[in-house]
């Protein structure tokens, strides 16, 4: 990490390239930021590091998404959800800075490749969708927010496999994913890890993460639900994989 963040280095291309490509994802999916950076932002300087960035390019940009998107949003879906996040983000922030960085990173990794291989076979939740188990998926995402950044999967899971509709599972993922990096914006701070340096490198992150979020938002129409969920977990499934501490020679 000599030089982080200033140094224009491979590692520092390969998180703005990373942020390009999780902007146009969720730009037509609603979801994927913190499934791709996550790894390779981890992979090129730390999972401290990568929790921050994706904090920073997810908030201001994807504004002019968000305020649209409260139009198609469930409060009654929403709201325990994001009171579960706001009970664990302690818990999985404690278990970053507790955690070692390779096991943090291989958790990473096997969390997006479960989350993955579910969505890709089409796995649906069937099971009551009762406010307890909103706030045990919230609780399970602000968990998974606080330790690796990865607050969508839980929450993906559970409205996205059910298929519930391509524009409402998109519209409740951007305004959810928008308003619980408020609260995570509050526990990096207080836990130390919201530095400068972090906070930089996602600024410089920030413009690539907005064109790619425009684009994606105009390909949104264009695609069927299909297409764009088997598009969108491909390319998820790249940055997990390439970004496993196995293949760590990639980053020289």
């Amino acid at each position: 990490m000599t030089g982080f963040p200033l140094e224009l280095d491979a590692a520092f291309w390969a998180v703005v390239a990373a942020a390009a490509v999780a902007g146009l994802v969720r730009g037509f999916s609603g979801f994927g930021t913190a499934m791709i950076v996550a790894p390779v932002a981890a992979a090129a300087y730390s999972p401290q590091v990568a929790v921050i960035v994706i904090l920073i390019i997810e908030t201001l940009p994807a504004l002019p998404l968000v305020i649209p998107a409260m139009k198609r949003v469930s409060l009654a879906e929403i709201g325990p959800v994001v009171a579960g996040y706001a009970l664990l983000l302690p818990a999985g922030i404690i278990f970053l800075t507790a955690g070692e960085p390779t096991a943090l990173r291989w958790f990473m990794s096997v969390v997006i490749l479960i989350v993955v291989m579910l969505l890709w076979r089409g796995w649906q939740y069937k099971g009551p969708r009762t406010v307890p188990v909103r706030v045990a998926t919230g609780g399970l995402s602000g968990f998974l927010g606080g330790a690796t950044s990865l607050s969508g999967p839980p929450v993906i899971l559970y409205w996205m496999a059910l298929r519930t509709g391509a524009g409402n599972v998109r519209s409740n993922l951007l305004v959810y994913l928008t308003v619980v990096e408020l609260f995570s914006l509050v526990g990096f701070f207080i836990a130390g890890i919201l530095t400068w340096p972090s906070i930089a490198l996602g600024l410089a992150c920030s413009p690539a993460f907005f064109v790619g979020l425009l684009l994606g938002a105009r390909l949104f129409g264009l695609s069927t639900e299909t297409t764009y969920r088997r598009v969108a977990l491909s390319i998820v499934l790249v940055a997990a994989i390439a970004s496993m501490p196995l293949l760590d020679g990639l980053w020289g």
